[in-house]
């Protein structure tokens, strides 16, 4: 079952059902309900009025339409839920009004759950009520950031998620609701999808009209430009667009000239475009600064073996292999190294090893079996 409905539905311990005697119909605003329809009341309330002993016929009658609110928001699929609607819509012509209302007055309490239900209510009532399901989305983030907050990571992911796709849902509904821009440009910020961020803060600078939400935005976007750079550049890299990406990279280097995987995406730019005495300098700049990713020795030691200087590459593999435990693509391709200067056993040694941190790799698999029959002629 979807996880945020079956959280929602764990809910329906907060309400109480109220059953009419037997044979007892009330109206309300000449809508009949009669005794077979079970009356939702939220159970705090109910407690709070049996305490205080103001449970009076007029005061009910509310307290029901709440608990029908609730359990509407609770359970979309509960077996009187058109009985319900039927009852909330002769209730209060205004009625989208009266749940926005109150979904709003539990977010001021900090009752997120509460207001996730009233807008879930809501958005039963009317799937195209903007502001109720933009309410409902910034509900979903509260309580994300609570599970966050206890590093329940994935169920906070989980409500993050919802919470972007109604958000996303409201631009499918009208495409100039500014609040849905304003708030998906800081989701895409934190799932470090920086280029949609940008794209979806740009569009809304051309919608709202609050300046200090304008002023906001046009300093995010500023915070985010080289990431924006940054994930660009991998989009070309991605798509083996070797020279974008390498004049991205280029322009970010006088910022970054320390961080070595800048060093190394520039290497794999020249590396893609052949140009492998350059990829080998900018590899080499990129260990100097940091020794613990196998993926900079390997692509160094490729390039290397390419210009067939394979004493550094095995260096290079060597030092990779003492820095990183168990990797098997550095011994694999130390062992090839030694196969191309004639040494069968240390290739032996070293692609066996491979072999056996990673048994089921075809590749290494069929090499040593060449060995093998080298080896034993």
């Amino acid at each position: 079952m979807n996880f945020i409905n079956e959280y929602f539905k764990r809910q329906a311990n907060r309400v109480t059902f109220m059953e009419l005697k037997e044979d007892t119909t009330i109206n309300i605003k000449g809508y009949p309900i009669n005794e077979n329809i079970p009356l939702p009341i939220i159970t705090d309330v109910l407690i709070d009025e049996i305490k205080e002993g103001n449970l009076e016929e007029e005061i009910k009658l509310e307290y029901i339409i709440n608990g029908i609110v609730y359990l509407m928001g609770i359970d979309p699929e509960f077996k009187y839920i058109q009985d319900y609607k039927k009852i909330i819509m002769e209730y209060n012509e205004k009625v989208e009004e009266y749940i926005f209302f109150q979904g709003i007055k539990r977010m001021e309490a900090k009752d997120h759950i509460g207001g996730a239900i009233c807008f879930r209510a809501l958005k039963l009532i009317n799937s195209k009520n903007l502001n109720g399901i933009f309410n409902y989305a910034f509900a979903l983030e509260e309580i994300s950031k609570e599970y966050f907050e206890k590093e329940q990571e994935k169920e906070g992911s989980i409500f993050l998620s919802k919470s972007t796709r109604e958000l996303e849902s409201i631009l499918d509904i009208d495409d100039k609701y500014p609040l849905a821009y304003y708030k998906l440009g800081y989701h895409y910020k934190f799932n470090n999808q920086y280029l949609k961020a940008k794209l979806i803060w740009t569009k809304y600078l051309t919608l709202d009209r609050d300046e200090i939400r304008l002023q906001e935005i046009r300093g995010e976007i500023e915070l985010i430009e080289n990431d924006v750079a940054l994930e660009s550049g991998l989009s070309y890299l991605s798509r083996e667009y070797f020279e974008q990406a390498l004049d991205v990279f280029l322009k970010l280097l006088p910022k970054f000239e320390k961080w070595w995987e800048l060093k190394y995406l520039i290497g794999a730019c020249y590396k893609g475009l052949g140009e492998l005495e350059k990829a080998i300098d900018y590899f080499y700049e990129s260990l100097d600064l940091y020794k613990e990713d196998s993926d900079v020795y390997n692509e160094l030691g490729i390039c290397l073996f390419t210009i067939e200087d394979l004493d550094n590459a095995i260096d290079v593999y060597t030092e990779g292999i003492e820095n990183i435990q168990n990797d098997y693509k550095l011994l694999f391709n130390r062992g090839l190294c030694y196969l191309q200067l004639g040494n069968l056993e240390k290739a032996y040694e070293d692609i066996s090893e491979a072999v056996k941190l990673n048994p089921n790799d075809e590749n290494m698999n069929n090499q040593k079996n060449i060995l093998d029959d080298l080896m034993n002629r």
